[in-house]
């Protein structure tokens, strides 16, 4: 059964079910810098609202906007830095990058004439600075640069802290058969705690068959399509998300079920967790990402795996892309003690910084999370562990899997994970009069080894590659039993 891995939230889609020749998106991370955030995904960023900022017209900007943003976010950015100095030290020492020339710019003003004058079509002005701007950055040989209108960046925020609006699940695209035909369904694979979804009755299993309830005008999935089918699902705060689920009854047919589900914010799941169905003394501990919500569930998992009785445990980063630098750090200090090298980083110009183990106080509102007291630091080192690993386990969480390998924590099993070891920065252009943001790679980072896996990975323990009978299907679908490469992490323990 072929299927496509998406995760929602309920709006928030994330394409997590790649194989592991792909190579993952991978999402960047924050930091706490004034101009706005570092990455490992990476790095620190504390809680930030997105402000509103004029909206400039084509004209003005190609003329304007073009060299200020070619030119002027890196030289203005020398005009400003004595503000800045003290943000901006740890991208910059400080020299002035020159970008573009003014004879590109002409040719952009001599094009914009010619459109503005003899085209058919009008011109977007708004659309057409956003494409302008990311080819230039698309351009600059930073694979992992970007640039972000108003819309994108505040998006980015606020995914990064974990929010979003919907009903609060998690779904893949799947088939289902009935009476020898095949349809399509969206199958849910968790339900968020105190979410709405939860609080409506919404089980995992549930097939998400049509979309609205009134028999004579609702929509199957296999008609509209994935994309389609979600973006009905799709909406804002307070209104409604209209679907009927199909329910298995036991005996092999189903239950149709209409559900009316009011849509709310809601903090989403980075951390899904349950004991192991061929043996009850291991505890799974799968980390989807590392968001600011990631250390307060993954101690919530294992803690609530403790007491259910588990002995031992796997935490699985297959599928996981990276995430914030804030948020590993806090959960690799759970296993470390105090004073412990976690991450160091590298700029262009040589300098140098080094995070360790330790009481972390100064994040507040939905960062707060990302606190770490003295009680928090080595409270779970004498775990019995196993790291679960793929090809598409990148940057922060290739961070979490050589932290257990270079202090001998626990055995990594799986397979050469993706290779990510740079870090990102986000660069508010509101500093500068401008919506939106920037990206770019300001750091190389290093594991606790000193030995970086940019373009190499990390190579498991114990290597072992995924059954061919489950690459066609979804990760979220595997039994405990048949997933291979987890029977063999569960081995390393015994």
């Amino acid at each position: 059964m072929s299927e496509e891995n998406k995760n929602l939230n309920d709006d928030k889609v994330v394409d997590t079910n790649k194989s592991e020749e792909e190579k993952p998106h991978v999402k960047e991370e924050f930091s706490a810098y004034n101009f706005d955030v570092e990455s490992l995904y990476g790095g620190e960023e504390e809680e930030k609202k997105v402000k509103k900022t004029r909206k400039i017209s084509l004209g003005a900007f190609i003329i304007s906007a073009v060299a200020l943003i070619l030119a002027a976010v890196m030289t203005t950015w020398y005009f400003s830095y004595g503000f800045y100095r003290s943000k901006l030290s740890e991208v910059a020492d400080g020299g002035v990058v020159v970008v573009g020339d003014s004879e590109a710019v002409s040719e952009l003003e001599l094009l914009s004439a010619i459109f503005e004058t003899y085209s058919y079509h009008d011109l977007d002005d708004e659309e057409m600075a956003d494409a302008l701007l990311k080819a230039y950055v698309a351009s600059t040989g930073d694979r992992y640069a970007e640039y972000f209108n108003a819309e994108e960046y505040e998006a980015f925020i606020e995914s990064a802290m974990g929010n979003t609006e919907g009903i609060g699940i998690n779904i893949i695209y799947t088939t289902v058969t009935f009476e020898g035909i095949e349809y399509k369904a969206l199958k849910v694979t968790n339900v968020t705690r105190e979410s709405p979804a939860m609080k409506a009755g919404l089980l995992v299993g549930d097939l998400v068959f049509y979309v609205g309830n009134d028999v004579k005008t609702r929509e199957s999935v296999t008609y509209l399509g994935y994309d389609e089918a979600l973006s009905k699902l799709k909406g804002e705060s307070g209104t409604k998300a209209e679907f009927t689920v199909l329910r298995e009854k036991g005996d092999g047919s189903y239950e149709e079920i209409p559900f009316s589900v009011t849509r709310e914010a809601i903090t989403s799941d980075s951390v899904l967790h349950h004991l192991c169905e061929t043996d009850k003394s291991v505890g799974i501990v799968k980390i989807i990402g590392f968001d600011y919500t990631t250390p307060t569930q993954f101690s919530r998992a294992v803690d609530e795996l403790l007491d259910a009785g588990a002995k031992k445990f796997v935490f699985d980063v297959r599928y996981n892309g990276g995430g914030d630098l804030a948020s590993i750090v806090a959960v690799l200090s759970y296993f470390l003690d105090e004073g412990e090298t976690i991450i160091s980083t590298v700029n262009k110009q040589g300098k140098g910084s080094e995070m360790k183990a330790a009481v972390v106080i100064s994040y507040s509102g939905d960062a707060a999370g990302c606190n770490v007291s003295r009680e928090d630091i080595g409270k779970y080192k004498d775990l019995r562990v196993a790291v679960l690993c793929n090809g598409s386990t990148a940057s922060a969480a290739e961070l979490f899997t050589a932290t257990f390998r270079d202090y001998n924590i626990g055995k990594v099993v799986g397979t050469t994970t993706f290779g990510k070891g740079s870090m990102q920065s986000i660069l508010s252009l509101e500093y500068f009069g401008l919506e939106g943001a920037l990206k770019l790679t300001t750091n190389m980072y290093f594991p606790p080894c000193g030995e970086s896996y940019e373009g190499i990975g990390i190579v498991p323990h114990v290597e072992v590659e995924l059954d061919e009978a489950l690459k066609n299907k979804n990760i979220y679908e595997f039994t405990d039993a048949e997933d291979n490469q987890l029977q063999a992490a569960i081995e390393t323990l015994k």
